[in-house]
């Protein structure tokens, strides 16, 4: 708040380009195909409640020459979208053991780098959140791979209509403490209210890692699984992190929302077979 007080014109200018974003994204909205593909409400999962303070942890390991080839499956289909329709899969064929799979689409929310060109070496991160249907919704997994790529594609065009200097300045604008406040609150709200649907069931995060071998006092690095952080009303964090050639898939939850994590890796390997074998058929 002290910095806004003392840049008076950073506000002006942040709430300029708000105005200028905002049009962009009613002109978008009026086309016949505008916002298409955007997903809908979140339905509330066993993920989307309280945490406890035990974790569970588990993954899988993947070929990346496998990742490329289930891209054919859909035109324009980027490795992003293989690892969302990946969860989507899974996360159908465990909620479905449970007897909990909602009729309605999981929505992941998906960290996106949001830097601009000029910007590309400074330091600090750019970040935006873009929110995609994971389709859980769809049994084939070759079907579910195509929704998933139409989603990406709006939620690009959606974020393209907003502009990366309007999402990373009203960010900036928002003092740190107020922004982590009104965090906790509006989760603590989602999880009294049963009624709320929740921002969003899980994270997907893709981490490019290094595709040369590392190594610490002689021993080779063998495998890099990357695990993230979990919330209140989100208790389910995917990570894909690359190493050498290969991808790991790893799931990092809650005790009580994921007791069992090697059923949920089972069900990410299961879902990896169907769209390698559709890509294989076709």
């Amino acid at each position: 708040m002290w910095a806004n007080t003392m840049q008076p014109w950073r506000m002006v200018r942040t709430v300029g380009t708000a105005a200028a974003a905002n049009r962009r994204v009613m002109q978008l909205a009026r086309r016949a195909d505008g916002l298409t593909g955007q997903p809908g409400p979140a339905p509330r999962t066993r993920f989307n409640g309280p945490i406890s303070g035990h974790r569970s942890l588990d993954g899988i390991m993947l070929d990346l020459n496998d990742v490329r080839a289930i891209r054919t499956l859909s035109p324009g289909c980027t490795i992003n979208d293989v690892f969302l329709a990946l969860v989507g899969g899974a996360l159908r064929d465990y909620l479905m053991d449970k007897a909990e799979l909602p009729a309605e689409s999981l929505t992941a929310m998906c960290p996106i780098a949001v830097r601009e060109e000029g910007e590309r070496s400074t330091s600090g991160n750019s970040v935006a959140a873009m929110m995609v249907a994971l389709r859980t919704d769809i049994a084939d997994a070759a079907t579910r791979l195509r929704e998933v790529h139409d989603g990406t594609k709006a939620a690009k065009e959606l974020a393209n209509a907003i502009g990366t200097k309007a999402m990373t300045e009203m960010s900036g604008a928002i003092p740190a403490a107020l922004a982590s406040l009104a965090g906790r609150l509006a989760a603590t709200l989602a999880i009294a209210n049963e009624r709320r649907s929740p921002p969003y069931n899980t994270v997907v995060t893709n981490v490019p890692g290094p595709q040369v071998p590392l190594y610490m006092d002689g021993a080779r690095a063998v495998s890099i699984y990357g695990f993230g952080m979990i919330h209140d009303n989100m208790g389910l964090m995917n990570v894909v992190n690359s190493y050498c050639g290969r991808i790991a898939v790893s799931a990092a939850s809650c005790r009580d929302m994921l007791p069992d994590p090697a059923f949920y890796a089972e069900c990410l390997r299961r879902s990896f077979d169907q769209l390698r074998a559709a890509a294989a058929t076709g």
